[in-house]
């Protein structure tokens, strides 16, 4: 059963968005012409078969979602990331990056 974004929260984690290694905030649709004109050659989140998620960094700037990490933040463990987290390929994470280096050394 796959679970829904309310399920995580409930659990006790925090959703987290990433563009490259940059925490992006707030994150919106964009029709996917408009985010292949914008960002060519980027593959980005999905938000449906129409359109790919982009978020603003700390600047405002507009990036496209990349990466999103579910941080667990009820009792994390926080240990120190390694190989395990950066080949993540699940969407979970309770490392002491926040989620930061979490998936992204896996290109599968």
């Amino acid at each position: 059963m796959i679970k829904t974004f309310n399920q995580f929260l409930l659990e006790g984690r925090t959703v987290k968005y990433f563009s490259g290694e940059t925490e992006v905030h707030h994150p919106w649709p964009m029709k996917n012409k408009e985010f292949e004109q914008k960002f060519p050659g980027v593959k980005g989140r999905k938000s449906d078969s129409f359109s790919k998620f982009v978020a603003h960094d700390m600047n405002k700037n507009i990036l496209p979602i990349t990466r999103t990490v579910f941080y667990k933040t009820d009792n994390p463990s926080l240990h120190k990331c390694g190989s395990k987290c950066l080949n993540a390929k699940g969407p979970n994470c309770e490392c002491a990056c926040g989620g930061k280096n979490h998936g992204k050394g896996y290109h599968g």
